[in-house]
């Protein structure tokens, strides 16, 4: 779980829109706010349920754009499970995932340390840029074993 708060969580948001000039349209105020108290890593259609019981008029469409605005900003991340549809991530801590292979629920996981070398004899990636890592441990929860 983020060590954050969700009211530390919606002002990250918020102050992160506002630096990058997105308007904060009652859409995307009602978005930010579900966005910063959702537990776990929500997909599109639970942010579109979730806004709809504030402003139940609210289209797909609106809240799939404001995610992928907030996305292309950098404010939002995805967590992508093969198999499962896209969830986003609103935890900007530092962490990982495990995700169970029986049903399928994914938690945030905080490495002590992690040291990733690429090995250069076996891998081309000459001039490339790594901006971000991302380790998801795959195996059997307690609740499943």
């Amino acid at each position: 779980m983020s060590s954050r708060s969700s009211a530390d969580r919606y002002t990250h948001l918020r102050t992160g829109c506002a630096d990058r000039g997105l308007r904060l349209t009652p859409q995307r105020e009602v978005l930010l706010r579900v966005l910063s108290e959702a537990k776990g890593h929500p997909t599109g259609d639970d942010m579109v349920q979730r806004v709809r019981k504030v402003l139940p008029t609210v289209s797909h469409a609106t809240v799939y754009r404001n995610l992928q605005e907030l996305l292309g900003e950098g404010l939002i991340r995805t967590l992508e499970v093969a198999g499962t549809a896209v969830q986003f991530e609103v935890n900007s801590d530092d962490h990982h995932h495990f995700v169970c292979r029986r049903c399928g629920h994914v938690w945030d996981v905080y490495l002590s340390s992690l040291d990733v070398r690429i090995n250069r004899r076996r891998t081309e990636l000459d001039g490339f840029q790594v901006d971000r890592r991302d380790v998801q441990l795959h195996g059997v929860c307690a609740g499943c074993r």
